[in-house]
């Protein structure tokens, strides 16, 4: 038995594969499998991993038989593996020099369910070097210990919660083959981390956040489209897919058979339902060109029940609204672009607000709160007044025209 198994799912891409198996291979510590499972990929992946294979005798090659997706290529290899530790990396990423050694020790010396440690992240592109810094800040955990039933409660949690990757995460070996086995034998791609992290923090005991430890080498850009503009397709299906872990997670939250107990299903669905609408909305407000945002509102709103996309609209609103607020010249032409989109969002809010009767029919109290706030920044601003704010019904009733007319100029 190896102390450790690291488990890399393959689909196509592989130019990178070597070079990730070979950070793993050529490391000091030497007690470890590598698992590449190829998710019956259609070029030359099948043939590379069986080069890798034979090269090393601590790699070990898996093939599905149909393409499957990467939830289920992870549940096979970690399955399949056998060491004392488990750990999940991508194809396209690798690790650190020294970086096994020092993760060993610190589990052995150290007994937990999950060991999170860092990044370094390795920009591909101009874009991805843009956003380096907010994704290190994102995926660099603090130094702390969790347990039980804090561990869920603190990760998808807006204050002080930590990232829901899988990689640059070790797990006690048989504790990450317990929880893939309740994982759901569906089709999962891209949120099956956010999925897969939701079991990992429900039955765990133990969580510890390890302090500077950037062991992960994190490859952004790299054979992604980051920086690039979405199209109205590619939105509805980024919103259908993190609606479908969000169905999934909660499907795993109703069974009967869970240890240990909780008392909190509620508050902890409602916190990943608030982190992935955020990335649904993210996307569209970000890298959806302006001319198809109307399209690709509608399109996430077939996926996501309309309080949760009213909440990140008011988000917007919410900061658009206290920008022009705190402006030292609202006559700039920052301070009005700010002003006018707040109040085009007010628009495309209320639309959707009248049409599903919010908020009289809505418990989401993150809707709610941000209903709130962003609406006393616009009266504190001005850009609104009283009589206006409440009399919404009357105001959404005169708003015929279509979306895209609001987003025309944006």
């Amino acid at each position: 038995m190896p102390q450790l198994s690291i488990v890399i799912p393959a689909f196509n891409n592989s130019r990178y594969l070597p070079d990730c198996v070979h950070s793993v291979t050529h490391q000091h510590f030497r007690d470890v499998e590598a698992i590449i499972v190829d998710d019956c990929s259609t070029d030359d992946t099948y043939e590379v991993a069986s080069q890798l294979e034979h090269e090393d005798s601590r790699v070990r090659l898996i093939q599905h038989d149909k393409n499957s997706g990467t939830l289920a290529s992870r549940k096979t290899g970690v399955l399949a593996s056998q060491g004392q530790f488990v750990m999940l990396m991508d194809q396209d990423d690798e690790l650190a020099d020294g970086a096994l050694q020092k993760l060993i020790d610190f589990g052995n010396a150290n007994p937990a369910d999950i060991y999170h440690f860092g990044v370094q992240v390795v920009a591909a592109n101009k874009s991805a070097q843009d956003a380096a810094a907010g994704m290190t800040s994102f995926l660099t955990p603090c130094a702390r210990t969790l347990h039980d039933a804090d561990i869920l409660k603190a990760q998808f949690n807006t204050d002080n919660g930590f990232d829901w990757h899988v990689h640059h995460k070790m797990y006690r070996g048989d504790f990450a083959r317990t929880a893939y086995s309740y994982a759901a034998d569906q089709r999962l791609v891209l949120s099956d981390d956010l999925y897969m992290s939701f079991i990992f923090g429900t039955l765990a005991s133990t969580y510890i956040g390890i302090p500077d430890s950037p062991w992960y080498l994190y490859h952004l850009g790299r054979g992604d489209t980051l920086g690039t503009q979405l199209t109205v397709q590619s939105i509805s299906t980024m919103a259908q897919r993190d609606a479908q872990a969000f169905s999934m997670v909660g499907d795993f939250a109703k069974r009967d058979n869970i240890l240990p107990l909780r008392n909190d299903w509620h508050d902890r669905l409602d916190d990943v339902r608030n982190r992935l609408i955020e990335h649904a909305m993210n996307e569209w407000q970000d890298n959806l060109p302006s001319s198809d945002k109307s399209e690709g509102l509608q399109n996430i709103l077939t996926h996501w029940q309309a309080d949760a996309v009213c909440g990140e609209l008011y988000r917007y609103i919410r900061d658009y609204a206290y920008v022009y607020l705190v402006a030292d010249n609202r006559s700039s032409d920052v301070a009005i672009n700010n002003r006018k989109l707040a109040n085009q969002y007010l628009q495309n809010v209320e639309l959707i607000e009248s049409a599903h009767s919010l908020p009289q029919h809505s418990a989401n109290q993150h809707y709610l709160d941000l209903r709130t706030i962003a609406r006393q920044h616009l009266l504190d601003s001005g850009i609104i007044n009283a009589e206006t704010n409440q009399d919404q019904s009357t105001r959404a009733s005169r708003l015929k025209i279509m979306l895209k007319k609001l987003f025309s100029s944006h």
